[in-house]
């Protein structure tokens, strides 16, 4: 009975300190420094490519701030900016907890703040995790009950058993990509042509599609504020379609009464011998609550030829490019 005890007690030890081990990753850092910078936090921003000069440092800087912070930013030590790839990955980015720096990758080819937002944002995240919930990384941790997540659908064993294919897995990478929706620094989508598909592609969208949307979860964004002092911009909550009617004329759902959301209906009509994909598209406006899509409209669909069809909407906001897809809806005909 001592000795169960005992290991246990080792093993939490040890499963707390693994994120402080990982820190203590080598990287290939050259030696030669080609710029450094100093913010007025006391963070060290430190190039070691020639791709990247002070200005350039100053700007990664402003790039930095565009993301919401409290006291957590002074304790960050440092950001730096290497030529080469990561060590065992193609990764842009990551944080080392210990020595609470952030480093990004390939500054050889990504070559302005821009090119990093995302990725500064997640890194940060990181941060932002380990400062306010430095358990986030243990099953039964409070973050993980309000996330809506079941333990056994997270991997617990990114610290020694580490393997990129279960990267979204992670509960370490599901808080930052949670930081990077809801604090991150964002951006206007550029093109405004809903029907050219690329803006569902180029959304800035959490890693993992498979668990609950961060977005609307209010739980989550009180607890968040309640323990972070950073609220939550309204513009951030984007809640998923609810399905309210289906004929042969239309399908038709209840929204969250949202301006320059865009929607793209994905509708799979399957019979034993084929399927078809349509996909159909709709902005709102702001006194928009029902999202209507015509099938009328569409020549080509004779809904008597199918059994059943599956939906689901992709969703962007045009003001953040922030957005999701949402499950599979089965339909039958």
């Amino acid at each position: 009975m001592i000795k169960t005890i005992r290991f246990n007690q080792i093993f939490i030890i040890l499963l707390l300190s693994f994120p402080f081990l990982v820190s203590f990753e080598t990287t290939n850092i050259d030696d030669k420094t080609f710029a450094s910078f100093q913010s007025p936090e006391g963070i060290d921003f430190t190039s070691y490519t020639p791709s990247w000069d002070e200005d350039k440092l100053k700007d990664l800087y402003k790039e930095l701030l565009l993301n919401k912070h409290g006291q957590e930013i002074s304790e960050l030590n440092e950001v730096r900016i290497l030529g080469g790839t990561h060590s065992s990955t193609n990764t842009k980015g990551s944080y080392h907890s210990l020595t609470k720096t952030i480093v990004l990758y390939q500054g050889n080819q990504y070559e302005t703040p821009v090119d990093y937002r995302e990725t500064l944002s997640h890194e940060y995240g990181h941060h932002f995790a380990y400062h306010y919930f430095p358990s986030h990384h243990l099953p039964f941790s409070e973050w993980q009950r309000i996330r809506g997540i079941d333990v056994a659908d997270i991997r617990w064993d990114a610290f020694w058993n580490y393997n990129e294919r279960y990267h979204a897995f992670y509960p370490q990478e599901i808080l930052a990509d949670d930081y990077v929706l809801l604090y991150g620094a964002t951006s206007e989508v550029e093109s405004k042509d809903v029907m050219s598909n690329e803006i569902f592609y180029l959304r800035t969208q959490h890693e993992n599609q498979d668990i609950p949307n961060v977005l609307e979860n209010k739980k989550l964004h009180s607890f968040l504020e309640e323990k972070t002092g950073l609220s939550i911009d309204s513009s951030r909550i984007i809640e998923s379609p609810s399905l309210i009617e289906w004929n042969d004329q239309t399908i038709r759902f209840s929204v969250s009464s949202r301006d320059h959301i865009a929607y793209r209906l994905n509708l799979e009509l399957i019979n034993q011998n084929e399927k078809q994909l349509v996909e159909l598209y709709e902005v709102t406006s702001h006194d928009t609550n029902t999202l209507t899509f015509n099938l009328h409209d569409q020549e080509i669909i004779n809904l008597a030829d199918y059994e059943y069809a599956l939906i689901s909407i992709d969703i962007v906001d045009l003001t953040t490019s922030i957005g999701f897809e949402t499950d599979e809806t089965r339909v039958s005909l």
